[in-house]
């Protein structure tokens, strides 16, 4: 049930002789910080299903691998042949159990996104409420995704088809012998296509930044939502970038600390273990269990605050780009129609 509570309180909007302007990057900064701090818990909560998808999806293809190809029991070469048959109905069952993987972290996305939008106008909602509303439209977010993807790689995979091709031709037709002056010209070209391709691929996510927020709000179709980012990221595509850096470099941050203080307290369980001369099986085993589980949930909380920064971050900038566009205080599509308010 949808509630008030850990939510923000809305706060004054900046206008300048009635004209609406937009936030600053330090007040969108600053609610984003609060959006996150006070729904974490739900932020955690909703990742839990695609983190714990994953982690079942790697439990499994590893438990099958060492049950197929065991390390520590190498087959004998005239058993290779069948242990490698065995690896075709364990790659059909990877490639499904991706498609599924692929489908819950397709709803994984607008459901963070669902949770941001409403604790940014003042109301918390629960992680069953969050999957629940995204449930409804499964396909047209799998389909988001999917054109999402395309918007963002298919010229980058175009430019690369392009400079294979180029690099195939240039070999065919040198007869194992490259000129020099077309490797001279052709090599540099390299890091520039890449560049280029990296430069674009940011442009890319900041122009479809807001299509989640989009489609979740306003009842969108996939397409309707990626060409409505378009509109709505104009005149805040600075603001985009910036806290998409700043949130990058704070998680990062906060990696390397984990990082270091996991390192010290690895290194700290080794040196006690040569101390007191304890033997690696089986106390060497279960530290190694113990540190791997730790770094994943480490892994795992790090990555649903990186999601929280970002969907937060997006909310709070697709609210404030429709006041200051269209004058609105933007509400859901389904309580307009209902004629209710959030």
């Amino acid at each position: 049930m949808s509630s008030p509570g850990n939510s923000l309180p809305q706060v004054p909007l900046p206008s300048s002789a009635g004209r609406l302007i937009p936030l600053t990057f330090g007040q969108a900064f600053d609610r984003v910080f609060r959006l996150v701090k006070g729904n974490l818990r739900l932020f955690l909560e909703i990742a839990a299903i695609p983190a714990g998808a994953a982690a079942a999806l790697v439990t499994i293809l590893f438990a099958a691998l060492f049950s197929i190809v065991n390390p520590l029991h190498p087959p004998r070469p005239e058993e290779f042949a069948a242990h490698i048959a065995h690896l075709v109905p364990l790659m059909i069952g990877i490639f499904v159990a991706e498609l599924c993987l692929m489908l819950v972290y397709a709803l994984y996305e607008p459901a963070a996104a669902y949770a941001a939008l409403q604790a940014d106008t003042g109301v918390t909602v629960t992680r069953r409420e969050a999957y629940g509303r995204v449930w409804r439209n499964a396909g047209r977010y799998l389909w988001l995704m999917i054109l999402r993807a395309l918007v963002v790689s298919a010229p980058i995979l175009v430019v690369a088809a392009i400079a294979g091709i180029g690099v195939a031709i240039i070999f065919a037709t040198s007869k194992g012998h490259v000129d020099p002056g077309m490797a001279f010209v052709f090599i540099p070209l390299i890091p520039l296509a890449y560049l280029g391709i990296m430069v674009y691929a940011v442009f890319a996510l900041i122009w479809t930044a807001f299509c989640y927020p989009a489609c979740v709000m306003e009842n969108l179709t996939a397409a309707a939502s990626i060409r409505r980012s378009f509109r709505l990221v104009r005149g805040a595509k600075g603001r985009i970038f910036l806290l998409a850096i700043v949130i990058y470099a704070i998680l990062y941050a906060g990696f390397l600390v984990v990082e270091l203080v996991l390192g010290f307290i690895a290194a700290l369980a080794v040196l006690v273990g040569l101390v007191l001369h304890l033997q690696m099986n089986p106390w060497g085993y279960i530290g190694i269990g113990v540190g791997g589980v730790v770094f994943l949930v480490a892994i795992f909380v790090m990555s649903a605050c990186s999601v929280a920064g970002y969907t937060s971050a997006f909310a709070v900038l697709y609210r404030d780009q429709r006041r200051c566009i269209e004058g609105v205080a933007p509400v859901f599509a389904e309580t307009v129609q209902g004629g209710q308010t959030p």
